[in-house]
């Protein structure tokens, strides 16, 4: 692993971005869990704004993600930590299946996580 590229590099670039998180909702919107979440969403529009945040997150210097703030996002959605995990389960799922290294699938589930207090606001569930 070369510790000199970003994750973001090391993933392969906006292309793998793209295919992880087109194929991440394609399974979101099959999950039972999930899927009422995005109901009433404009899936291109999340799409869209997912990617440059994954972009951005994952160290890529061109991107610049310019959605909501991800507490205002959330904050009335009720999301569950059950939830959350699901969300971080389908991305390992989906990473893995791109034969994405082991250490670097950990780093982008440890950012992922590292967001879970702006994303779930049910704590109780």
């Amino acid at each position: 692993m070369d510790n000199k590229k970003s994750l973001y590099e090391r993933f392969g670039g906006d292309q793998q971005v793209s295919e992880l998180i087109d194929q991440f909702y394609y399974k979101v919107l099959f999950d039972k869990l999930l899927r009422d979440k995005f109901l009433k969403a404009d899936m291109s529009r999340v799409r869209y704004q997912q990617k440059r945040f994954f972009s951005q997150m994952m160290g890529d210097k061109n991107t610049q993600y310019t959605g909501r703030d991800l507490v205002e996002v959330h904050k009335g959605l009720n999301i569950t930590n059950q939830q959350f995990d699901k969300f971080k389960h389908h991305l390992k799922s989906i990473a893995s299946d791109m034969e994405v290294g082991v250490a670097d699938l950990e780093e982008l589930l440890d950012y992922v996580e590292k967001h879970r207090d702006f994303i779930v606001f049910n704590k109780v569930a």
